[in-house]
């Protein structure tokens, strides 16, 4: 459907100057509602000579109104794309522009810009009772987001339009899904108190808690961790000054300084902060002997192992089980919370969980839209879901193989060159194992869902991930020390991985965007469609979800969208991790852990806005206007302000300052740009972005 402005010449008054209407054709674009777009004349004009252009005039003729930030007489015009209001996935607007060439000539060219809903998704990782966090970590989403929704008049949208989840970041998932889905709840209080509320009910106290309640006892383990921390350092420091440099001057010498370096500085493990001891011991007490409201304690029989293996203590410790000992049960706690199967159409917020097959090494996905959960890689297989997703098929996101049952479900399998279907029960393990942060299968499914679905393409995304393990170390030096090592291991292999993911797919999404520029660009200057048709008909050397069927190259064009905005909220290393950290139940980690979630989000929120900013900025200043060099010192500085916030919880002097260069940037750019522009809103609206990041980092240091 295009929009175009019809004209009659005998709507022309006597002795104006004449109209051409021979236009060529319509300039069309699709973008994202909230976005910030630029319509130059040079793309409605073809291969009209700009130059000879006299004066521009540009109209908006159709569609909700947009906000104009630009002289309407220039060659470009801005704009803000409005928001698409009620259930419309899009909204069309039309603008024309009138270019006058002398006194007595004007063409009129026609816009029409298509702008897209944007969706919003969470995803929660795996990690066990870490996932006590990711409560905190709604809690101040739903807070803000439900703000700014208010404030663009969005608040009778979901909150999310997608909820994605591994391990217990699916059960997590599913407590929410649940609510909004099957108890037609809403995106409040209620919603967020029922998710603490979860995790408070398995929350327990242990021996460990009560004694490191004692205040002298928690301060002489923090006495010796400082006191033999700095001795260490010391000592290191007089090896690397004074004796490093003889140590190549002499093999003697050599061989004396690194034996003391592997075996005494190496080999010095500084002993654990009160608050990390009680910790452990609190984690290896639920460990062994289980947790209340979340799994017992189970002695195996078989206690030497398949090999016999005397020496192996792993074998007649006892293994967590989550069902035969009733109140000691995730299945019966999770129920308590949620109500299943969970089921939602379109509208609906989509629950998206993720398990692996252990036979096949694959991830299957579980899709509240879908009667099929669908594996990634093997597209031949799937698990049938006809009345939604269970509680098993949750169960079965989380079920850690040192630690609980394996779940079995019935995998139907057709052979395309028989057609012909096979079943077969499978085992199951925890989704973190393939995938603990599941982007990859939130893009699929989402990419899957709305091919053809919508006249205008898949709709553009924006993504929350919730991050349970912490991506960079605070503790210096690394240490050698068993627990450090496999703790730290367990925050490398579980932690967030996805950056690649998103950079293919916003580097996917650039060139699509090229390739569409250069198709109109071709039409522009005379390509028939049927030139055009031919290479977008053209087979592609990759594959189709299916497998076996040859995707085009128009496929590639209409089967993608973008990822607007990834926000990442990191759980920090605060100088207390312990390897059995996933164990700790005790109600004061689960408190300190719902309330670091909640003060990280913020903090993440806030960094975004100014990112946001940043951007908004820089497309109202344009290009090579002398502002460039600014913009940049302003994401370096951002980037060294997310740095800091992730290791030391942006309390420290460096981020103050840091904070301070990014104000003091913004001021410096001049109010006005080449043409006319003013950037004072932009500006301001910056700087409050800056003072709110400098406002919540300073309540929490009040607070800590």
């Amino acid at each position: 459907m295009n929009v175009n402005r019809k004209y009659n010449k005998d709507e022309i008054p006597k002795n104006s100057k004449e109209v051409d209407k021979s236009i060529e054709g319509d300039f069309n674009d699709i973008v994202s509602e909230g976005a910030a777009v630029v319509l130059d004349a040079q793309d409605l004009m073809k291969s009209t000579d700009i130059k000879s252009v006299k004066d521009f005039s540009w109209e908006q003729t159709g569609g909700p109104t947009a906000v104009i930030q630009s002289d309407n007489r220039s060659r470009t015009l801005s704009f803000v794309a409005p928001y698409v209001r009620g259930e419309n996935l899009s909204i069309r607007l039309s603008f024309e522009l009138t270019a006058d060439y002398d006194v007595n000539k004007s063409t009129v060219y026609t816009a029409n810009i298509m702008v897209k809903r944007v969706q919003r998704a969470i995803i929660f990782q795996g990690g066990v009772a870490l996932g006590a966090y990711e409560a905190g970590v709604f809690r101040a989403l739903v807070e803000k987001i439900t703000e700014e929704d208010i404030k663009r008049g969005l608040d009778d949208r979901p909150l999310f339009d997608i909820i994605a989840g591994t391990s217990i970041g699916a059960m997590n998932a599913s407590i929410i899904a649940s609510h909004i889905i099957n108890e037609n709840g809403s995106w409040d209080n209620e919603l967020v108190d029922k998710l603490e509320g979860f995790w408070n009910y398995q929350a327990s106290p242990t021996v460990s808690d009560f004694i490191f309640i004692n205040p002298l006892f928690v301060a002489m383990w923090d006495l010796s961790h400082n006191m033999q921390k700095t001795s260490k350092q010391v000592w290191n420091n007089i090896l690397t000054g004074a004796v490093s440099p003889l140590a190549d001057l002499n093999p003697y010498t050599g061989t004396i300084y690194h034996f003391w370096r592997d075996y005494f500085i190496d080999g010095w493990y500084i002993p654990a902060t009160g608050e990390s001891a009680r910790r452990y011991y609190s984690a290896k007490e639920f460990k062994n002997r289980g947790t209340p409201h979340v799994a017992s304690g189970i002695i195996p029989w078989s206690i030497y192992g398949k090999f016999f293996d005397f020496a192996d203590n792993s074998n007649i410790l006892p293994r967590p089980d989550n069902k035969h000992l009733t109140g000691f049960s995730l299945k019966e706690t999770l129920q308590q919370f949620a109500r299943f199967p969970v089921k939602s159409t379109e509208g609906q917020p989509r629950f998206l969980l993720v398990t692996v097959d252990v036979q096949m090494g694959d991830a299957v996905t579980f899709d509240s839209y879908s009667h099929k959960a669908k594996y990634h890689n093997d597209t031949n297989s799937f698990i049938r879901t006809k009345n939604g997703i269970e509680i098993d098929h949750v169960l079965a996101s989380g079920t850690f193989p040192k630690f609980y049952d394996y779940p079995n479900f019935e995998i139907e399998s057709t052979n395309e060159m028989t057609k012909t279907s096979d079943k077969e029960r499978r085992i199951f393990w925890d989704g973190g194992i393939r995938s603990n942060t599941p982007l990859r299968e939130l893009i699929q499914a989402h990419t899957d869902y709305w091919r053809d679905k919508t006249e205008h393409g898949i709709p553009d995304l924006e993504v929350y991930i919730a991050d349970l393990w912490p991506s960079e170390l605070q503790q210096q030096p690394v240490s050698f020390d068993n627990d450090f090592v496999n703790s730290r291991n367990f925050d490398i292999t579980f932690g967030d991985r996805t950056d690649y993911d998103e950079k293919v797919a916003n580097m996917v999404s650039d060139y699509v965007d090229v390739a569409k520029q250069l198709r109109g660009l071709a039409r522009r200057k005379g390509a028939s469609e049927d030139e055009i048709d031919e290479i977008l008909e053209t087979n592609t050397r990759s594959k189709s979800r299916k497998g076996h069927e040859a995707r085009k190259y128009k496929n590639l064009l209409d089967d993608r969208f973008k990822l607007l905005k990834v926000v990442r909220i990191d759980r920090k290393d605060i100088g207390n991790e312990v390897v059995d950290k996933i164990f700790d139940y005790t109600l004061n980690t689960i408190e300190k852990l719902i309330k670091e979630g909640y003060h990280d989000t913020l903090v993440q929120l806030a960094i975004q806005n100014i990112k946001d900013g940043i951007g908004r900025l820089a497309n109202k200043s344009g290009k090579n206007n002398g502002k460039d060099s600014h913009i940049e010192s302003l994401k370096k500085e951002l980037k060294l302000i997310q740095h800091g916030t992730k290791i030391e919880d942006g309390r420290s002097i460096p981020v103050a300052i840091q904070i301070e260069n990014l104000s003091r940037t913004v001021r410096s750019i001049p109010n006005d740009v080449h043409n006319g522009t003013s950037l004072v809103g932009e500006k301001t609206s910056l700087l409050e972005n800056v003072g709110e990041l400098k406002a919540i980092l300073t309540a929490n240091k009040d607070t800590t």
